[in-house]
């Protein structure tokens, strides 16, 4: 089943297409990114992607909290073990942040807005869009920063450790 662990691996299935799901919608908002409330189609993707994003949090959580001590530790000292828990909890919480930033800064900005024919409720205190605004791009170049590094550990750990760390996030192996 879905929460069974993957064949050669320690992580549930679902955890592993979760993350590439989300790492994709990521990708996804990160090229959308604009102002949609002016970009049309673009706006709209970009917004949806976001929301599957959040979507995908409320998912991912529970999963992480249920299985995390048994996921495998392919951590090399105490301090790579730190780092890697620091990195986990800061990405995390730019997924939850960055949608919500997102949703005040859009609602700040118009009090009627639709996703591919479903209308958002939206609200939010005048005047807050502009300060929420500001940050929602910058937690999301945060956002990427961190995930560019989080891909260069497990390369690292892939190529240099040789320890099968990214190995045991790929849900299809040969």
């Amino acid at each position: 089943g879905w929460l069974d662990v993957a064949r050669n691996t320690d992580h549930p299935r679902l955890l592993m297409y979760s993350h590439w799901l989300t790492a994709a919608l990521v990708a996804v908002a990160y090229i959308s990114s604009g102002h949609p409330t002016r970009d049309g189609l673009v706006g709209e993707i970009h917004i949806a992607s976001g929301l599957v994003v959040a979507a995908l949090l409320l998912v991912r959580l529970p999963l992480r909290f249920i299985y995390h001590r048994n996921l495998p530790q392919h951590t090399i000292s105490v301090l790579q073990k730190k780092a890697a828990a620091i990195m986990q909890y800061t990405l995390y919480g730019c997924m939850a942040l960055i949608p919500l930033t997102g949703y005040l800064a859009l609602a700040g900005e118009t009090s009627a807005f639709s996703v591919f024919g479903f209308a958002l409720p939206l609200s939010a205190p005048a005047g807050f869009s502009h300060t929420v605004g500001q940050i929602h791009p910058l937690l999301g170049n945060l956002f990427l920063s961190l995930a560019g590094l989080h891909a260069a550990a497990a390369l690292a750990h892939h190529f240099y450790y040789k320890d099968g760390t990214l190995k045991s996030m790929l849900p299809f192996k040969r």
